[in-house]
């Protein structure tokens, strides 16, 4: 399939004008202590404040080092694993099965510390690493959409635990990960992106499904919290659709779920960081690396800087699998063999 041209999209799909862009994006608040102080005017920007980067934004130059499959499992696994042993070691000793509500909330819980952590590891990376075209300044909330992307970042990380609770939690089954879980893990991971990938690419081909989702490509080069800068269409395919689909394909117990969609997450809030690593995932990039069929960082920040209505490419959230069956992926700029030291694993 070959891409679009302008000159043939409907004027609603083409670039907006870059003076709409910025003031759309205009991030004042980040700039008025009021607004990131808790207690201030706005708990809304006191949340943003917390997770937003704040380091220096300098350019990098020479080869990029490569985020190994290895430091992902050791930043992942551990916090991801915590609430299954926490739980085993209820059953399993003191003889005490978790109802549904506690389940919940514990799960919950665990997200959204693993969410607080995971951002913070992304800052730290960023500041090391730098930026992908990083003579550009990455994006922040902006100040219209302070609260919604507040809201959306809590209805992630409680509304994901509840549909696993409710779709396959069982009170008396006693958690237990088996050696064919990274084969589970990685099918549905797959399909997680295959019906992302459906769903996207309508968003942008189908004239009535992209007024839900424009507003997340009003970011150019986006930050971790801008992964949920979304309408509220798009929030629920995101949040509670496209897992529900990927779960009625391919049902899995809990915790093996529950695994996987830590690892998501992770991946999820990885690409929206633009961060100058090589940098793909540890589930399935041992598989699809070989193939070409792998996802980085890159391909997810070209999209946000050239992925404008009918024009866009690069559809994967997770892989490159459908972006390669289909002909929409858009060839990297960055993230080029040549340019990657691959003897530096971070």
């Amino acid at each position: 399939m070959s891409l679009s041209s302008d000159a043939n999209i409907p004027h609603d799909f083409r670039k907006p004008l870059l003076s709409q862009t910025t003031r759309f994006m205009t991030a004042s608040w980040k700039d008025d202590p009021e607004m990131t102080r808790f207690g201030g005017k706005s708990i809304w920007g006191f949340l943003n404040d917390r997770v937003r980067y704040k380091g220096p934004q300098v350019l990098r130059h020479g080869k990029m080092a490569v985020h190994s499959y290895w430091s992902q499992h050791r930043f992942v696994f551990p916090r991801a694993a915590a609430p299954i042993v926490f739980q085993y070691i209820s059953m399993r000793f003191f003889h005490y099965s978790w109802p549904l509500p506690l389940a919940f909330v514990v799960y919950a819980v665990s997200f959204l510390i693993f969410t607080d952590h995971m951002i913070n590891h992304f800052n730290r990376l960023a500041e090391e690493h730098g930026f992908l075209d990083g003579d550009r300044i990455r994006d922040d909330v902006p100040d219209i959409r302070l609260a919604s992307a507040s809201i959306g970042s809590i209805l992630t990380v409680t509304a994901r635990p509840l549909l696993g609770c409710l779709l396959t939690y069982k009170r008396h089954e006693l958690p237990h990960l088996g050696l064919w879980t990274p084969v589970h893990m990685f099918v549905y991971t797959a399909l997680v992106d295959f019906w992302f990938y459906v769903y996207h690419r309508a968003m942008h081909e189908v004239d009535i499904l992209w007024c839900f989702h424009k507003t997340h490509h009003m970011a150019k080069h986006p930050s971790t919290p801008l992964a949920i800068l979304a309408d509220p269409v798009q929030e629920f395919c995101d949040i509670l659709l496209i897992p529900l689909l990927a779960f009625i394909c391919y049902p899995l117990p809990f915790h093996i779920w529950w695994l996987t969609t830590v690892y998501l997450l992770f991946i999820e809030g990885a690409g929206h960081t633009g961060t100058r690593l090589y940098w793909t995932s540890a589930i399935t990039g041992p598989i699809l690396q070989p193939l070409g069929m792998e996802l980085v960082l890159e391909d997810h920040d070209l999209r946000h800087r050239n992925g404008w209505g009918r024009s866009s490419s690069n559809y994967g959230k997770q892989t490159r699998i459908w972006d390669v069956v289909f002909g929409t992926t858009r060839p990297r700029l960055e993230m080029v063999p040549e340019n990657i030291d691959w003897d530096n694993q971070v």
